[in-house]
C-alpha cells in the first residue's frame, strides 16, 4: 500500500501512456499516490506487454515495486455504458463514486466534461499534474 499523507492521483490509460513514456512517471510517483484502475492497467500494461511496448514495461515495474498501485472496479456496470467514454475512463468514473481520489489526470475532453459535471472530482490534463511537479519541486521546470 502506498503512502496516506500523499495527494492520490488517479490516471486515464492516456495519461499513464504519456507519462510513462516521458520518463516523469516514476518522479511524480515519489511525490504523489498515483493509482490506476485495474481496466486501466489492462488497457496500457497488458495490451503493451502484447506488442512489447517500453512503456507496458516500465508500468509493470513500477505496479510491481508499489510505486503504482492498481485498484480493482468492484461494480463494472455503469450508467456511461455505451457512451463515448472508454472502458478505462468508465471504471474510474465507477471507482471514484465509492472512494477517495483527490484528482484525475485525463486527456480525454469528453471524460473530462463528464467529470466537471458530476463535481466529484476533481480533473485535470496531463499538462496539469506536470505543473503539480513542478509546484511541489519534484520536476525542475526545464524539464516540465
Amino acid at each position: 500500500m502506498l503512502e496516506k499523507d500523499k495527494m492520490r492521483i488517479m490516471l486515464d490509460a492516456d495519461a499513464s501512456i504519456k507519462l510513462t513514456k516521458t520518463g516523469l512517471i516514476e518522479i511524480l510517483a515519489s511525490g504523489f499516490e498515483i493509482a490506476i484502475t485495474d481496466v486501466v492497467y489492462d488497457e496500457h500494461v497488458i495490451s503493451g506487454l502484447k506488442r512489447n511496448y517500453p512503456d507496458a514495461i516500465q508500468m509493470e515495474r513500477l505496479v510491481s515495486e508499489g510505486k503504482i498501485e492498481v485498484v480493482p472496479v468492484k461494480d463494472k456496470t455503469s450508467i456511461y455504458e455505451g457512451s463515448y467514454l472508454g472502458r478505462g475512463e468508465i471504471s474510474i468514473i465507477t471507482y471514484c463514486m465509492e472512494n477517495d481520489v483527490e484528482v484525475i489526470v485525463s486527456d480525454d475532453a469528453v471524460f473530462l466534461r463528464i467529470m466537471k459535471a458530476m463535481d466529484k472530482v476533481p480533473c485535470i490534463p496531463v499538462a496539469g499534474i506536470l505543473t503539480m511537479g513542478i509546484n511541489n519541486g519534484l520536476i525542475d521546470k526545464i524539464k516540465g
